[in-house]
């Protein structure tokens, strides 16, 4: 007698409501404020991962071309990285149509809190939240992901020029 054997399978979102979802992708967790431990934690988990691991790298400012260039080489360069994004984070107001680039709880030209910050999961952009956000990005009027997304978001660490001069130096001094 053959006994059938139901595989388990592992989705993200609220199984009880039935609004689940797969993803064939995985992303180490950005809490590290170290933007080197990050390239160093993704960068060994890659090597298991040959297809659905990519480190993204989220500005919070305008780069120049330059300075990205430099930065991803020195990565390649030093890393067994093989899937790298540079993505910035977007907020536009619904008040005066203001865009900026970085996560922004107010726009820098009309002061209003009525901004939407917008983020790139994976290959377009999506709005995060509306409204009403606070500095630690874990609440606003409204919220347009899953709130383990959210969390995700709100600890996310943004890449800045700084960081990029400070890790561009690291890693040509030998590290």
């Amino acid at each position: 007698m053959k006994v059938k054997v139901k595989p388990k399978i592992y989705v993200n979102g609220d199984v009880d409501s039935g609004r689940v979802f797969l993803t064939s992708g995985f992303q180490a967790p950005f809490q590290e404020g170290d933007l080197l431990k990050q390239i160093d934690v993704n960068s060994h988990f890659q090597s298991y991962a040959t297809g659905g691991s990519i480190m993204h790298l989220f500005t919070a400012e305008e780069m120049n071309p330059d300075e990205q260039e430099k930065l991803i080489f020195s990565i390649i360069r030093n890393f067994p990285i093989q899937y790298l994004t540079k993505t910035p984070f977007l907020t536009t107001c619904n008040n005066c149509g203001h865009k900026m680039v970085g996560r922004k709880t107010r726009c820098e030209k009309c002061s209003s809190d009525d901004v939407t910050i917008w983020s790139r999961p994976i290959g377009y952009f999506r709005p995060v939240m509306r409204k009403g956000i606070s500095k630690n990005f874990k609440s606003a009027k409204y919220l347009f992901w899953l709130s383990g997304r959210i969390e995700d978001f709100s600890t996310r660490k943004e890449v800045t020029t700084k960081d990029i001069e400070e890790i561009i130096e690291e890693l040509s001094s030998g590290i």
